[in-house]
């Protein structure tokens, strides 16, 4: 280590602070704090001297590399020394730090950096191979420094110290031009979140901005950084240990990582003296619970956007607002101000809702490259009393979009967006995007989309679009057709066509207009249809008034052949249909009967027959076809020769289905960082190439999941469709190429009956195996489900199932089980057809898959993340004696199943992946008693007859579709859910004989501890958050 003595420096004054940049206070600090740790992580340590001496040796490689050129540098490097190294180096070389998330697939990190014309990236050892056309620089902080006369080159405060990343509400990454003094003023506030001394947790994503309050706050102050592994923030009980056990002064955490922290441990802070929170609204049930359980000296609640360097307003929570139930975010810190705004830009009084405007020391220069969106949100208005310090002058002022209030004492209270998005059954849906999205079809020229919510108890909101076609020949039927085909996976409006569109003075179209004119149409709707006179005892008059009322749909143009669900009726309007038809007319009509039957004219003939008792649909009936479709598959033979080794270094190519769905993204995911896995082809239902891929792209964002799809082949098909929907040529060349077929895709619905699922599940299956016995052959590995064995424990008295025991004999058990399930059991009968015949398949039936168990990332749609959000909200959840579900996490179905398809031997058998210790399986009794432990809610058991009335009264609950199901009793008194008392033990002696070279997988921890790191994914919509 140089030991060359540092500049004559010195800890500054203010007002000279205000003049030096990051790097010159930095170094000061060093100068001033020499010995003293200044950032720890891992068993290593570096002072204050060691980590000057060592960023000056790589500023003077970043410069040597490029004397002439000032451009940002990348830093592709995780929390730890190495990153906080390589931010003072860039400064030291006279540049701007460009933090990168590791995560994020290479395609997207070379889009970012081109963007802002960087062209060098600092690296670890384990990134060196990331980004092969930019220039690497290796960061190492156990690499002695040699002496060096390298004079560190300062910028001002005026500066850009950071390029940082944010998203928006667009999905595409915005580079925000941060400015030194933003920082150095947060840093230098006298609110004084860290001291000289302070031993300063590292928590936050170094890609997320907060990170720079953990990093720049200790080190222009004096204190120690440390650094805590990405596991031990995402376990709360770890993490509690870690804050104790390396005597931590100062901790920062996200609103989502407090709430779980704080549910499972309320008193994991009380040894902090400050605890900063913020990224999302504060959570006042979770700051009532760490009060309640030990509080740190302080709270503090922070806000603002990265356009603002971190923080622009701060509050300290007292015990007193988180009783009341209302916690601001504060007031600006010095050197920044805050204004409220109308819409016209113009000042609103005390207590008035206006948009937060932001302006000072900390406003950002703007997106750079991005002229036209810098434009939009960095405005100058000279008639605001402006008098902060900032690096554009007076005038630059950003506006956060967000609503807020203030009271007489200047304490700011966040009240929402003003963008336009709207929530539709729990969903949060873009306005501007589906408008957009429908232009795009070409049929129309303006479209506008509206949240129409119709009066009344069961009738529940939905979007209309109004569009302008382009020609007087378009329907509603080819916009909603070509809409679908481009964007399946989004929300579907209802279409209503118009001549033109209704404008304000303003020249603006008139929204409230559009809305009163829909609302005022449907309301006419249902008075002219009700029947009068002869008409009363009419089924189908009476079964219309019913659909025009429930559903909101207006009688101009509704024909009785129209499909409700292609008119774009929602699940939670079938729901109310069903109950109000069945009130009505006095039957016991099954969810699956209505979603047969989707007409009016159906729907009457269905009724009426029910009426004369002329249909009756018989247990032996639905079985007959169960058992004829169970016969498919006989007739694959398999091809001469051997199966190909589908890691073989000459293979390498995959072919799967599923890959939109939640397991299915994490399988792919895993797939394409084998080493041995070239290429895979991703059958999506899409239009093209370019939709499927898009659709990939969404799916995997909403799970978090941050893969280079380079290896991905989008193949537009179906597999319910003959050859896949795939033309020959294509249908032959994916059949040689591919080394092995993964077949994860299924249709899943809670409520539809067998003949809704059979085309996917049941022909869907034939058309796979077909196909991977098609020009050559190859290994089938085929998901089924544990449900494919129905209710046999309660109805068949069965205790135990082997896992190649085929469902066939547990067929009794089917009537009372989805039409889902049917399904699975008849599509696993075919796989079971064609390996008696020879073909290498291998069949994996998961448990009820839940989250991931490392990022806590879960599956909002599924049935127990809908069930858990609903039973929080209503504080009462069922009590199930004698039940339980084979819980198991995501990764854990992914690397089991990978894991066993690599061997021949494993092939031609079945696997339960539950969890592969028994001992670990959770009763609902015991999955809702630790639910009650960590909720933030208070919840009793009550018996299930009276939870679902709870759950009935609730039409906008998430859960609320699924009451029929829930409510129809299937077997004596029992409904669906409770046919699933005394469940049979899953074999798993095949799965344990599979893994024996696979302990990590084997060694799948406790569900229960899980749960906490799954409860943000859990917490309901209404949830403060």
């Amino acid at each position: 280590m140089p030991t060359a003595p540092f500049p004559s420096m010195m800890v500054f004054p203010e007002e000279e602070q205000w003049n030096l940049g990051l790097g010159a206070l930095f170094q000061a600090q060093a100068s001033a704090n020499g010995t003293a740790a200044a950032v720890e992580s891992d068993g290593h340590a570096l002072s204050y001297a060691d980590l000057h001496w060592k960023a000056l040796y790589l500023a003077q490689q970043i410069h040597g590399l490029c004397p002439c050129d000032e451009t940002p540098v990348g830093i592709l490097i995780p929390r730890g020394i190495n990153h906080i190294l390589a931010q003072i180096a860039v400064l030291y070389s006279g540049r701007s730090c460009v933090p990168l998330d590791l995560n994020m697939p290479n395609d997207h990190l070379n889009d970012m950096l081109q963007n802002i014309n960087s062209n060098l990236v600092l690296c670890d050892q384990e990134s060196t191979h990331r980004l092969p056309t930019f220039t690497h620089i290796l960061a190492d902080h156990t690499t002695e420094a040699s002496e060096t006369s390298f004079e560190p080159l300062f910028k001002g405060p005026k500066s850009c110290s950071h390029i940082l990343h944010t998203s928006g509400t667009t999905g595409k990454p915005k580079a925000v031009e941060a400015f030194a003094e933003g920082l150095i003023n947060l840093c230098h506030d006298p609110s004084a979140f860290v001291k000289k001394g302070d031993r300063v947790g590292h928590i936050a994503s170094v890609a997320f901005d907060i990170s720079l309050v953990e990093i720049w706050g200790s080190l222009l102050n004096g204190a120690t950084i440390v650094c805590i592994p990405m596991e031990t923030v995402l376990d709360p009980i770890e993490l509690f240990r870690q804050i104790k056990g390396l005597k931590l002064n100062v901790v920062q955490l996200t609103t989502s990582l407090l709430d779980i922290t704080a549910y499972a441990s309320p008193s994991a802070f009380s040894s902090l003296d400050t605890l900063i929170t913020g990224g999302e609204s504060i959570n006042v049930q979770t700051i009532r619970s760490i009060f309640e359980g030990g509080a740190p000296r302080r709270i503090i609640n922070g806000y603002g956007p990265t356009e603002c360097s971190v923080y622009s307003l701060w509050h300290p929570v007292s015990r007193e607002e988180a009783q009341q139930g209302e916690i601001p975010v504060g007031k600006p810190f010095r050197h920044v101000q805050a204004f409220l705004v109308d819409a016209n830009m113009m000042p609103v009084k005390a207590g008035v809702v206006g948009e937060l405007l932001v302006a000072g020391a900390g406003v950002a220069g703007g997106y750079i490259g991005e002229p036209e969106k810098t434009a939009k949100s960095f405005v100058s208005l000279p008639h605001l009393p402006l008098n902060s310090k900032g690096s554009r002058g007076p005038g630059h002022i950003y506006r956060t979009g967000d609503l807020m209030r203030m009271n007489e004492d200047g304490v700011y209270y966040y009240v929402g967006r003003r963008d336009s998005q709207v929530k539709i059954r729990g969903q949060r849906v873009e306005i501007e995007a589906l408008e957009s999205n429908l232009v795009r079809t070409k049929l129309v020229s303006v479209a506008v989309v509206i949240k129409i919510t119709p009066k009344g108890v069961g009738r529940s909101p939905f979007l209309v679009a109004f569009c302008v076609p382009v020609s007087p020949c378009i329907t509603v039927a080819a916009i909603t057709k070509a809409y679908v085909e481009r964007y399946s996976h989004l929300i579907v409006p209802r279409i209503e066509l118009m001549d033109s569109l209704p404008l304000k003075t303003s020249g603006k179209t008139d929204r409230k207009e559009l809305e009163h004119r829909y609302l005022a149409k449907i309301e006419d709707s249902c008075m002219t249809s009700r029947p009068t006179g002869k008409d009363t005892g009419n089924v189908e008059a009476k079964l219309k008034s019913l659909c025009i009322d429930v559903l909101s749909l207006p009688t101009e143009g509704f024909d009785p052949t129209d499909d409700f669900m292609a008119m774009g009726v929602n699940s939670l309007m079938a729901a109310t249909l069903l109950a109000r038809i069945n009130h009505t007319f006095g039957v016991s009509l099954r969810a699956s009967m209505l979603y047969e039957n989707t007409t009016l004219v159906s729907l009457t003939n269905l009724l009426e027959n029910i009426q004369d008792k002329s249909m009756e649909l018989t247990h032996e009936a639905e079985q007959e076809l169960w058992l004829q479709d169970s016969q498919l598959g006989q007739h694959l033979k398999p091809l001469p020769g051997k199966v190909v080794d589908w890691e073989d270094v000459s293979e390498g190519r995959v072919f799967l289905t599923g890959a939109t769905g939640f397991v299915g993204a994490f399988f792919l995911a895993d797939l394409l960082r084998m080493p041995t896995v070239k290429k895979v082809a991703c059958l999506i239902r899409a239009k093209d190439k370019a939709a499927g891929r898009l659709r990939l792209e969404i799916i995997l964002r909403k799970y978090q999941i941050y893969s280079d799809l380079d290896k991905v082949v989008v193949v537009p098909g179906s597999f319910g469709e003959a050859n896949l929907g795939l033309d020959r040529m294509d249908y032959d060349y994916y059949a040689e190429w591919a080394s092995v077929v993964f077949h994860l895709g299924a249709k899943v619905s809670y409520v539809a009956p067998y003949s809704s699922h059979r085309t996917d599940n049941v022909v869907g299956t034939c058309n796979i195996l077909e196909f991977a016995n098609h020009k050559r052959l190859k290994a089938t590995h085929y998901t089924s489900t544990i449900a494919a064995y129905g209710p046999t424990g309660l109805v068949t008295g069965t205790k135990f199932v082997h896992e190649d025991e085929r469902p066939a004999s547990h067929l009794t058990a089917l009537h009372y089980d989805t039409g889902y399930a049917q399904s699975q059991y008849v599509a696993e009968a075919i796989v079971w057809n064609t390996i008696d015949n020879g073909l290498p398949v291998a069949i994996y039936r998961p448990g009820f898959v839940l989250g991931h168990s490392k990022t806590g990332v879960c599956n909002p749609d599924d049935f127990v993340g809908r069930v858990f959000a609903s039973c929080m909200e209503m504080g009462c959840y069922p009590l199930l004696p004698g039940q339980r579900k084979e819980f198991i996490p995501v990764d854990y179905i992914v690397g089991a199943m990978l894991h066993i398809s690599k061997s021949k031997d494993n092939l031609r058998h079945a696997y339960n992946l539950v969890h592969p210790d028994k001992t670990h399986a959770m009763d609902m009794c015991t999955s809702f008693n630790l639910l009650k432990s960590i909720c933030p809610y208070p919840m009793h058991g009550v018996t299930y007859t009276k939870w679902v009335q709870s759950l009935s009264l609730r039409t906008n609950d998430p859960l609320y579709p699924l009451v029929p199901m829930l409510k129809e009793k299937v077997l004596g008194e029992r409904t669906r859910w409770e046919v699933y008392e005394n469940m049979v033990e899953y074999g798993r002696e095949n799965l344990h004989k599979a893994l024996e070279g696979a302990p990590d997988i084997l060694a799948c921890g406790s569900m229960a501890r899980l749960f906490g790191r799954y409860l943000r994914s859990w917490l309901p919509i209404s949830c403060p958050n």
